[in-house]
């Protein structure tokens, strides 16, 4: 009897003490620094775009560049282009928010003026309405939802939009984005590791089977 009642206590105690990955995501809905999340996906693509491929966060497979195109609140971290299974090791300052792609899909016109915005969103839906699997870990701390994340563009972007103007990028708009998204609430100082893996199950269709597998050792200073 009294083994079943130490038992017991021990999983109550570990059940109040466990917390939530969700505590330390922010929600779909609220903002950071004056922006909704689904902003910070647009701004993402455009972020990935606005490097030389030799240095890109989202090639690079060991972290070493994960600090290049880096400013404001808002610290972004890559999965990869397509399937793949990548661990990384990443210096992050405090006080950012940390905001990844889970996995996502974006669209934009092939040439000016060969589609709208309503049929990139469309596409870029296709194969986040067939995901099979999902799973997002901090420290150990799983997200309980992590289907809950999906966000997409509510306005389409030009997706070379933060190229400087100097290098006269052409514009490639309208792109969107849909796909599953987190946004981290700033870490404490220390070593953290991140992992998130999932998987599409779309019959066919570009990327319709991609699957990511990513890990981060995740070093705040």
């Amino acid at each position: 009897m009294k083994k079943a009642l130490l038992a017991a206590s021990l999983l109550l105690a570990t059940n109040i003490h466990a917390q939530p990955l969700e505590d330390l995501m922010v929600h779909p809905d609220q903002l950071v620094a004056g922006k909704r999340l689904d902003e910070y996906a647009n701004t993402w693509w455009q972020w990935t775009y606005t490097m030389p491929q030799e240095i890109s966060p989202v090639r690079d497979i060991t972290g070493k560049y994960c600090h290049v195109g880096q400013q404001g609140d808002v610290w972004f971290l890559a999965g990869g282009y397509g399937a793949s299974k990548i661990k990384r090791r990443c210096e992050v300052p405090a006080g950012k928010h940390i905001f990844f792609p889970v996995i996502n899909m974006a669209y934009w016109p092939r040439y000016e003026g060969s589609t709208t915005c309503e049929s990139v969103k469309r596409s870029a839906a296709l194969n986040n309405d067939e995901l099979l699997s999902i799973e997002v870990e901090l420290d150990s701390m799983k997200a309980l939802n992590p289907s809950g994340t999906r966000l997409a563009s509510r306005e389409c972007f030009d997706l070379l939009g933060l190229v400087p103007r100097e290098y006269n990028p052409p514009v490639v708009y309208p792109a969107a984005t849909d796909g599953y998204w987190v946004m981290l609430k700033p870490l404490s100082k220390g070593t953290h590791v991140l992992r998130f893996n999932d998987m599409y199950n779309r019959d066919k269709g570009v990327f319709s089977k991609m699957a990511q597998d990513i890990e981060y050792e995740l070093v705040v200073k």
